[in-house]
């Protein structure tokens, strides 16, 4: 649990103070952690170079920009550091325009301190954390740069202040010595403009096609999905986002079957479909709709770790390959890193169809979990580039997707804002950032739609819509929900509309089965052909061939020689051709 905090501005010359306007009013800035969307906004300031102290600070660049509910700054320090911690960076901000009131340091007459590293500040003296200003930053990891926002809308001892029209704000190591920017006295001003936000990314609630792959990552906090005040919550939530596969973290005291019980009376199965689970010690849960066929734990840096899964995905020449984590929290660089190094081996051996779950070439691979990526930013790109720290004990690097390139990064943003945060804890002294992934093969699965569930962002007809409350996130976890859906690149022939065509009304029981099953339908008579389709789209067995009479027909067959999994059953007669999807279970 872990972010990042700060605020900038500015463009100075040989004047105490140099105001700048903004001018790029129709700009969105979108705090996640990359920095393209500030290539357009005009008006930075560079600080001078070689100034900074014995800390390593030493400020770069500073640009600020603004919209009708967030005041967003651009910083670069100069050193890799956690802008959350460990660190004597504060800003102070006049938003008063009023050298002679507030905090006086090198000009500036400021309201509002913050200190980064404290992660605490002052309103004209009083004591504030980051909720009190809204203050988000990003990346959560070490970075030599970051973006802030601050809400326009402040909460201080319930008075209600409002950043309007101009700010000064300046920048201040306070280690010995410490660097300053701007070095000028009277801060950096800037005037604020009330002009329109531009559009939020766009994502939807539901899918865009039945035919996705809807994936969940939830780490619901310390098995709050069982506690009862907080299960109307979950209820909503679930029901809402209508998952197909689930990687639960943190469910330590249930069993995956306790958990797929509760999920099914959240989202009830039809006759045809129930959801599988497995899990692996110590809170690691895979829940699907689709068969679970091998899962393996992935050790840990001190015993239990992680948890692989190998999922049985309908329409596809290959199981995919599904990883649940959930490193280690917090200022435990080295064990994070140990357990992403440990991840990547054990999918580097899938690929080479080794280890406890090998993997068939161009199988999809996903991860997802609560990774706590809070301090060493290497430890994001060794999940996506393969890029082994300890190769001595963990082995060579490799490029984790078939086609040669770097897993991707589904890069959800937070619904109704413009953060891609997904740990949201307004109680801590850590203002909100981005801890939980949906990491993905880009070559055979394709993004349709992302999103972590945000119900405060949402508006009321959204949340009427989906029957959520606005609170319903905060009240069940201090995790977002994080949701992708994926189309798969490599879809073999019978898809969701072949699937959808059923001209006979065919009627299969039972489903799921186990070795005997009978399928009923209607018939006018003449010749009937009855296969049994694999997952990769080739017939496997012809179990029925033969004239029938007109009227109601029943064709028993056994499947007690076929392996569990997903497979689907084509009837074809002179009336045309019907699908029916079966599960197949031992």
């Amino acid at each position: 649990m872990n972010f990042t905090s700060g605020l900038l501005h500015g463009l100075s010359t040989l004047t105490l103070i140099f105001t700048v306007v903004c001018t790029s009013a129709q700009s969105q800035i979108l705090l996640d952690g990359t920095f393209d969307d500030w290539s357009s906004i005009s008006g930075s300031y560079t600080d001078a170079t070689g100034d900074g102290g014995n800390s390593g600070i030493d400020f770069k660049k500073i640009n600020i920009h603004n919209n009708r509910e967030y005041v967003f700054l651009y910083l670069e320090v100069g050193s890799e550091i956690n802008l959350q911690d460990l660190n004597d960076i504060a800003v102070y901000i006049d938003i008063d325009n009023n050298a002679n009131t507030g905090t006086r340091i090198n000009g500036v007459g400021a309201e509002i301190t913050y200190s980064f590293g404290d992660r605490s500040g002052t309103y004209n003296g009083s004591r504030i954390g980051h909720a009190n200003i809204g203050i988000i930053t990003a990346p959560t990891v070490t970075s030599s740069t970051f973006e802030i926002a601050i809400n326009r809308n402040l909460n201080v001892n319930g008075t209600n202040i409002f950043i309007d029209n101009t700010v000064n704000v300046m920048f201040k190591d306070n280690a010995i010595n410490g660097d300053i920017a701007p070095n000028i006295s009277g801060g950096l001003a800037y005037q604020l403009t009330d002009h329109q936000q531009p559009s939020l990314p766009s994502y939807q609630i539901a899918k865009h096609a039945l035919s996705d792959l809807r994936i969940l990552s939830y780490n619901v906090e310390r098995d709050g999905f069982f506690e009862a005040n907080r299960e109307a919550a979950y209820t909503r939530i679930l029901q809402a986002v209508q998952p197909d596969i689930i990687g639960f973290q943190e469910i330590y005291g249930n069993t995956s079957l306790q958990v797929a019980n509760r999920v099914e009376a959240i989202l009830p199965s039809a006759t045809d479909v129930q959801w599988f689970h497995s899990y692996q010690e110590p809170d690691c849960h895979a829940i699907s709709r689709y068969p679970i066929t091998k899962s393996a734990p992935i050790p840990g840096s001190s015993g239990s770790g992680n948890a692989a899964f190998l999922i049985d995905i309908p329409d596809t020449e290959t199981d995919m390959l599904f990883i649940v984590a959930h490193p280690p929290c917090c200022n435990n660089n080295t064990g994070r890193q140990l357990e992403v190094d440990r991840i990547m081996q054990f999918v580097r051996e899938a690929k080479l169809g080794n280890g406890p779950i090998p993997i068939q070439e161009n199988a999809p691979i996903v991860i997802v979990g609560d990774m706590n990526f809070v301090g060493d930013g290497n430890q994001l790109q060794t999940l996506l580039t393969g890029n082994i720290a300890d190769e001595a004990s963990f082995g060579t690097d490799f490029t984790p997707d078939w086609d040669g390139s770097n897993l991707q990064d589904s890069e959800p943003y937070s619904t109704g804002v413009p953060f891609s945060y997904t740990w949201y804890s307004p109680g801590s002294s850590f203002s909100p950032g981005k801890l939980d992934y949906i990491l993905y093969s880009g070559s055979n699965l394709q993004l349709e739609n992302t999103y972590s569930l945000f119900t405060p962002g949402l508006q009321s007809d959204s949340l009427t819509k989906y029957n959520l409350e606005g609170n319903d996130v905060i009240v069940a976890s201090d995790h977002l929900p994080v949701v992708s859906d994926f189309s798969l690149k490599n879809k073999t022939t019978i898809g969701i509309k072949e699937l959808d065509n059923d001209a006979h009304q065919l009627v299969l029981s039972p489903n799921p089965v186990s070795a005997q099953a009978s399928l009923s339908f209607n018939h006018t008579g003449g010749l009937v052909h009855l296969y049994l389709i694999g997952s990769n789209g080739k017939e496997l067995v012809e179990l029925y061939n033969e004239i029938l009479t007109k009227g109601d027909q029943q064709i028993a067959f056994d499947l007690s020689d076929i392996r569990s999994g997903i497979y689907t059953i084509r009837l074809i007669t002179k009336e045309g051709t019907s699908y029916k999807r079966l599960m197949v279970v031992r």
